[in-house]
This record gives C-alpha cells, structure tokens and sequence, in this order.
C-alpha cells in the first residue's frame, strides 16, 4: 500500500522540548546528547507517521436511528435525572423491544454527547457504541435518556456539574453515587431500565438508596469498551432495574466476551442462564454472613434491623445462616485510596489505560487529552486532590504504596474466594448508612468533599477490589422510610446462584413495593 499523502503529520521537537522532556524524567544530557536525541526522534517520528496509513477502521454501526435529542425541559425532569433526553432505537424484534433504556452518561451511545457529568471542553461525541449499547439495541431497547452522575464519577450525590439527582422516594435526600442519575429515571419511571457503572459501588449504592435491584458481575463478564475508564481493574457496567427479573434479562443480553474489551480475564467468559434460575428456590443452601459488614463499618441500627429481618426470610427460605469473617474487608477504603495510581495512569495515558489488549478509541483519547488541557480547572475537586496525592507518594515514597496496596488487594481477593470454600454465598448491607440529606445551597469544593459519606462504600468497594459478584436488592426500609438494601455476593462467575438468592428473596419478601415507597412524594 503506498502512501496517500505527501508528507507527514508528526512534527520533530524542538532542542528546548527534549531538554524540557529529559527533564521530567530526571535525565542529565549534554548538549551533543541533546542533539543526538533530537535527530533519533525524527527519525523515529517518520516511522510512527505510519500509523496514519495504516488505521483500521472503527467497528460499523448496527443501528442508525439516532435523534442526539436535548437537554430536559425542567418540568420533564424533576428528579434532575438526565442530562439529554434522546432517541436511539434498537432491533424491531428481541426481548427487550418496547423498553426504554437510560445510560449513564460515561457510556458511549454513538452520536448523543458524552458529558460524564462534566462541563470540560470539547465535548465528546462518540462515533461508536459501548460494546453493552451495542447488545442492548440488538435486543430492542430503545435509549431515551443519558443520565446525570457524579463528575468523571467521583462522589456520592453532590457532584454533577448539573446538579444533585433527587431520591424519587424523598427528594430531600440524596439517590447516592455516582450513578444518580440512573436511580432516579428507574424509580420515578422515567425509563424502564438503566445502565450504571460501579468503581466502588456506583451501581449498587444508588440502587439500594432508591430501592431498586442493581448488579456489578464479576469482573470481566460484562465488557467495558466504550466507558470512560476509571481503571481497568475495577472498572464495571451493571444494570439497574425495578425487578430480579429485568435485571437478569439485561445482564444475559451484556455478558461474554467481547474482541475490543480492555478487561482482559483469564478465560473468555460467557453469558448464565440468569433468567432460569427463578423457580429454583435456596433450600440447603449455605449463607455466610459478614461480620465485619455490621459493626466494623459502622452500620447503623435502623440498617441493622432491616438486614436481621432479611437473613430471617433467607432462613425461612430453607437456607443455613452462619456468620463468615474477612479480615481485611474494613480495610477496603485504605486499599482503594492507595490504588489511586490506577486512576493517575488513567490521566497520564489519555483516559485509555496501559497494559491492556482491548481496543482505543483514539477520538476519546483526543478528547481527554483536550479537556484536560484546555479545562483542567474543571475537573472534580476530588480528581484534582487524588491526582496531586499520588505525585506527592511518587516524588517523596517512590510510589511503594502502590505495590503495598496491590499486594493486600490479592490478599483480600484470596480472602474472599476461600470463604466460598465454606457457603454458597455471603450477604451484606449494601450500604451501612442510610441516604444523607442533599445541600439546597452552594458550597464549596472543599465543603461538598467533606459531606462525602464514604462510610457507604464500605460493603460496595470491596467486591470491585475482589472482582467477586454482587447485587442488592430492597429488604425493608430505614430513617425518613427510605430503602434498604440487601447485598448478595456470589463466587466468581456464579451469577446464576446469585439470582437464585434473589429471585427466592424477592418472592417472599415482605418490603413495601418501590411504587408504594414513592407514593405522594414529590
């Protein structure tokens, strides 16, 4: 293949840049080194220019109704749920069809803008679908909304651009993090089902705080190309719906693998039979529960009360409850702060990640780079705080906290996996504090950081650190009559034992309907 252009794009550095590059890295060079390099990376721009020429192209698009739509008229949205309404229709026919799908707005859905609830400029517009968009329109949903979140995910209720989602059940209180947005459109009814990304606990928490069902999978099974990635080791995209049901169904159409995922396993997993494990029941089954999930992460009495009554039902269900330990599960919070350096590399590499196979957008790393750039005042707080953490720990520590960090993490993920050695599944609070009341005023940054409750992810964090599965699901109600959740987590890949657990739940239990919880709430 000859080459369509007469010259290249790459231009070489000036002397001053490769002095200014050699710097960064600590070097030393002579001025005849400095020379010497300079002409070495001409040479070797020439080679890289190539790429250019040799691009493959994106995967094509499979649906091509696509109405970008707009922002919602306020008395659309009074939940402040969405950032654009839109329209993007999947297949006439599959099991989905007729349903309306909200997507969290960090998930591409090729030609809707992509805030990740953020106001930095250029704003992205994707040219291709996530992978789990992709499954979803072949199955017939039809997207009608991108929804609000925390900025780039980071927070808890308090940090969209757009402003706070409200809880539908109570509007005063906060529908938690950082998939608000999607929450609030499932249990208001503004969508019928929604997407969610969960780095810590962003899935399950706004669904147990709004009393909904939402999954993070095991790590690997659902594929995240096409998200803006936090770290590829953490990384999840789960559903969040009003039944076991739905959940299931939505989970069977997402998961196996896929060529382009960056979440490489050590397997090519594929989809469970989720849906047919309804009818199955769970008696014999044996049923830890975590102690270090109660008191140790300060769970409060009115969640306490709520998750008694829920291994109660279990029992009742024909399931042994016995009490399971993990010593390192209340350390989760120290672990995930330490892993900060996934996060940094996340931003030093254009939001793509390093050591991973999967395929690069290279218009979203065109489009981070920029943003960081031109709008990198605009960044979380949060972001900004953790970044200019992790070059105090590389300048001053040499950065050993992220080997010491890596290392208890694979302890508590051996932890975890052999406590399956003993029962069939543990169960947890989802959340060991109930939903906190939301400002009604500005405050600042350091304000707003400082109302985070990081308590809530104290059973959610672990599990994205373990890469074990994990659902919650409503088990009664706590202060201001708000939704509890109870979490239900699996051995890796043992989703469909997962859904069995709650489809037995679900079927008995006795928590007050989600539309009863928002009835006459405004």
């Amino acid at each position: 293949m000859f080459p369509t252009r007469a010259y290249g794009h790459l231009r070489p550095p000036t002397p001053e840049q490769v002095a200014e590059y050699a710097k960064r890295h600590g070097l030393t060079l002579s001025e005849t080194e400095l020379e010497e390099a300079g002409a070495f990376i001409a040479g070797t721009l020439q080679g890289i220019d190539r790429l250019e020429e040799l691009e493959p192209p994106p995967p094509p698009l499979k649906h091509f109704y696509r109405d970008p739509g707009r922002a919602p008229l306020p008395d659309e949205d009074p939940f402040n749920a969405v950032i654009r309404f839109c329209d993007v229709r999947g297949a006439a026919d599959g099991p989905l069809a007729g349903r309306t799908l909200g997507v969290k707005d960090c998930i591409a859905v090729a030609g809707v803008p992509m805030t990740n609830g953020g106001r930095r400029q250029p704003v992205f517009v994707p040219t291709e679908d996530a992978v789990v968009i992709e499954r979803l329109l072949d199955a017939g949903v039809t997207i009608t909304a991108k929804t609000n979140l925390e900025d780039l995910g980071m927070g808890l209720g308090e940090g969209s651009y757009y402003g706070a989602s409200r809880n539908p059940i109570d509007t005063r209180f906060s529908t938690g993090g950082s998939s608000s947005g999607s929450g609030a459109a499932v249990a208001s009814g503004l969508v019928d089902l929604a997407l969610g990304a969960d780095e810590g606990g962003s899935v399950r928490i706004p669904s147990a705080w709004c009393g909904l069902v939402g999954m993070k999978a095991t790590h690997g099974l659902v594929p995240s190309y096409g998200m803006a990635y936090m770290d590829h080791t953490i990384d999840h995209i789960g559903p969040m719906t009003t039944t076991v049901a739905d959940n299931a169904l939505m989970l069977e159409i997402m998961a196996g693998h896929d060529w382009r995922d960056p979440q490489w396993v050590r397997s090519t997993p594929s989809a469970g039979n989720y849906t047919g494990v309804a009818d199955r029941g769970i008696e014999g089954l044996r049923i830890g529960v975590l102690t270090e999930s109660l008191g140790p992460v300060g769970a409060t009495d009115d969640v306490l009360e709520a998750f008694e009554q829920a291994t109660e039902t279990l029992a009742g269900l024909g399931a042994t409850i016995v009490p399971v330990s993990i010593p390192l599960w209340a350390e989760s919070s120290t672990l995930t702060a330490a892993l900060m350096f996934g996060l940094w590399a996340m931003g030093r590499s254009g939001g793509a990640g390093y050591g991973h196979l999967g395929r690069i957008d290279p218009d979203l790393v065109a489009h981070f780079t920029a943003q960081k750039r031109l709008s990198g005042t605009d960044l979380p707080p949060f972001l900004r705080t953790m970044l200019l953490t992790v070059e105090h720990l590389s300048d001053m520590y040499l950065g050993v906290h992220y080997a010491k960090a890596q290392n208890l993490r694979l302890e508590l993920r051996r932890q975890v996996t052999e406590t399956f050695e003993s029962v069939d599944l543990m169960v947890t609070p989802t959340t060991p504090v109930m939903p906190f009341e939301l400002l009604n005023e500005r405050a600042s940054a350091g304000e707003v950081m400082g109302r985070m409750p990081f308590s809530a992810t104290s059973n959610t964090s672990p599990t994205d650190l373990s890469g074990h599965p994990a659902l919650t699901i409503p088990c009664g109600t706590g202060a201001h009559d708000l939704p509890v959740g109870l979490q239900i987590i699996g051995s890796h890949f043992d989703e469909e034992l997962v859904y069995q657990a709650a489809f037995a739940y679900e079927s008995v239990s006795t928590a007050r309907p989600l539309a009863a919880l928002a009835a006459g709430r405004s």
